[in-house]
Parts: C-alpha cells; sequence; structure tokens
C-alpha cells in the first residue's frame, strides 16, 4: 500500500515538472513572436495567421488536458491519502492489540515461571523442614537417651560409690578388728635411734608404776615401736601390740588416772584413720548435742547432753563425715 502511494505521488512530481505550457495571448513570449511576424508580414501575413490559430488551438488543448490529469492526481491522492489514514488507524488499533497481547503473554509466562518457581522452592522448603523436623526428632530421641544414660551413668556411680563406702566401712572394720589388741600412748619420753625394746621397757615401767597390780612384762608385748621420724620438740606416739586382750583391758580401764599424771600420758585405742576421724567429728561437730566422746574396742561412743551414752554404728559414719566443721 505504502509503495503503491510513492508511486503515485512520483506521478505527480512528473506531471507537475515536465509539461512545457506553451505562452497564453498576450505573455512577453506572444509580443516577441507577433514582433518578428510584422517583420515580414508583407510576405507572409496568411502563413503566420492560420499557424497562430493552430498554435492557440494546440496551446487550449494541452492546458485542458494538464488540467484533468491533474485533477486526476489529486483525486487518487485524496483517495489514497484517506486509505492510508484507514490504514495507519488500523494498524494502531492492531498494533495496541498486538502490544497488549505480547504484554499479555508475556506476563502470563513471567507469572507461570515465577509460580512454578515459587511451587518448585515451596517444595524444597517443605522437603527442608521435613528433614529439619526429622532430624528434630532424631536429636530430642538422642538427647533423651542421652540423659537417660546420663542418668543411668549417675545411678550407677551412686550405687558405686554406696557400694565403695559400704566396702571402704567394711574394711575399715577389718582393719579396726586387726587392731583389736593394740594400743595407742602419747606423752612418754622419746630418744632418737630408740629401740623397739627400749619403747617396750619404758612403758612397762611407766604402766606399772601407774597401774596398781598390773604386773606388766615383756612377755605380755607382742611389739611396741615409735610411729615417724623422731622429733626433738615432740615425743612420738607408740603402738603396742598386747598379748592378752585381758591385759589391754585393764590397761584400758585405768587410762583416765594416767591423764591427770604431772607430764600426762594418753592411752587409747589404737583406731583407724577413718575411725579416728569419726571420734573427732564426733566431738567437734555437734558440742551442743555431744558432751564428751570416747572410743573402747575400736568402737565410737558420746554422751549428750541428756547423759544418754550412744555408740556411733557403721551406718551413721556418713552422717558425721558430712556435717560441716564448725568456723571457730
Amino acid at each position: 500500500m505504502n509503495h503503491k502511494a510513492n508511486s503515485k505521488k512520483g506521478e505527480q512530481c512528473d506531471v507537475e515538472l515536465n509539461p512545457k505550457p506553451y505562452p497564453k495571448a498576450g505573455d512577453k513570449r506572444s509580443r516577441h513572436v507577433g514582433s518578428l511576424s510584422s517583420v515580414s508580414e508583407t510576405d507572409t501575413s496568411l502563413n503566420d495567421e492560420t499557424q497562430v490559430k493552430q498554435s492557440k488551438k494546440k496551446q487550449k488543448s494541452k492546458d485542458q488536458e494538464f488540467n484533468q490529469t491533474e485533477n486526476i492526481v489529486m483525486k487518487e491522492l485524496k483517495e489514497i491519502n484517506i486509505k492510508l489514514n484507514n490504514v495507519l488507524t488500523k494498524d494502531s488499533t492492531e498494533l495496541k492489540t498486538m502490544i497488549k497481547d505480547i504484554i499479555s503473554q508475556l506476563k502470563d509466562e513471567l507469572l507461570g515461571s515465577i509460580t512454578l518457581r515459587v511451587e518448585i522452592l515451596e517444595s524444597e522448603i517443605f522437603e527442608k523442614a521435613e528433614t529439619n523436623s526429622k532430624l528434630s526428632k532424631q536429636i530430642e530421641e538422642m538427647s533423651q537417651r542421652l540423659k537417660d544414660k546420663e542418668d543411668e551413668n549417675e545411678m550407677l556411680k551412686r550405687t558405686i560409690k554406696t557400694k565403695e563406702t559400704a566396702n571402704d566401712f567394711r574394711f575399715n572394720d577389718i582393719k579396726q578388728y586387726s587392731k583389736r589388741s593394740n594400743i595407742k600412748i602419747d606423752g612418754v619420753q622419746d630418744k632418737e635411734n630408740e629401740t623397739s625394746l627400749e619403747t617396750a621397757d619404758k612403758v612397762i615401767e611407766l604402766l606399772n608404776r601407774h597401774i596398781t597390780d598390773l604386773k606388766l612384762n615383756r612377755d605380755d608385748i607382742d611389739i611396741a615401736h615409735r610411729i615417724g621420724p623422731f622429733n626433738s620438740r615432740k615425743s612420738r606416739p607408740i603402738i603396742m601390740k598386747m598379748i592378752s586382750r585381758m591385759t589391754k583391758t585393764k590397761i584400758m580401764r585405768n587410762a583416765k588416772a594416767l591423764r591427770t599424771l604431772k607430764d600426762p600420758v594418753y592411752v587409747n585405742d589404737h583406731l583407724t584413720k577413718l575411725n579416728t576421724t569419726i571420734l573427732a567429728c564426733v566431738r567437734k561437730k555437734q558440742r551442743d548435742i555431744v558432751v564428751s566422746t570416747w572410743s573402747r574396742e575400736g568402737n565410737v561412743y558420746y554422751r549428750d547432753v541428756n547423759e544418754i551414752v550412744h555408740k556411733v554404728v557403721q551406718d551413721q559414719y556418713q552422717y558425721w563425715l558430712d556435717l560441716p566443721w564448725p568456723s571457730t
């Protein structure tokens, strides 16, 4: 359609540029021709008049033809212009529609792509959430199992500790039983490099001097020895194992009198380390209740404020050990 319009315009340009109309009557060229014909009008007047008439006719015919051609071209140009306007209007509407369709299609495609991607992401998120949920559940189960194992281990530790403590107490009783014939004596003068016989003789002389009818001799003693390294500033304790338990009992009954001497001598049962600690706990930890403490045959006793004597049995050891020591 555009090509046809351009063709018509080209034809119009040719029509306007190529035609060379003859001069009309009365213009300069006509007057010039008239002047030339006047020079020789005497000879050629008839021919000239005839030629002028013919020329006017031809010029008029050409003018009419040009006017007709111009009218036709203008008419066709108007029609072409109308058609072009219609085409442009139609094309503009179709273009708008096409653009709308393309935009709509792009929107649909983009929305579809985004929707698909969102669905994929939602699916992945859901899968991740399920995985995390499973992992969380597994972690929770493992944590619970671990806690159960820790509780079980703690219970086993307490059980083992209880059994160890019970075994320690039983072993303590066995050790204490092995010391049932022993006496521990503090306050007997010491010397460096003292032998067991010298130690035994010192104890025999001291006890016979202060305990009536004891009549102690070397045959009554299994062994006597000092504990620890020599210290010139303090006498070392003596451990003496008796042959006769009856002799030991008689000595222990007079132990209180020996503490009242000018140079006090302290005679006690030879206690195990644990029983020594228990005796100290009973003596110091509850002074508002306990009036006095002592040991006999390896057992610990105390008298309370009501003058009631109590024997500390094995089941009570832990109670006394757990009590806090006094601050003063």
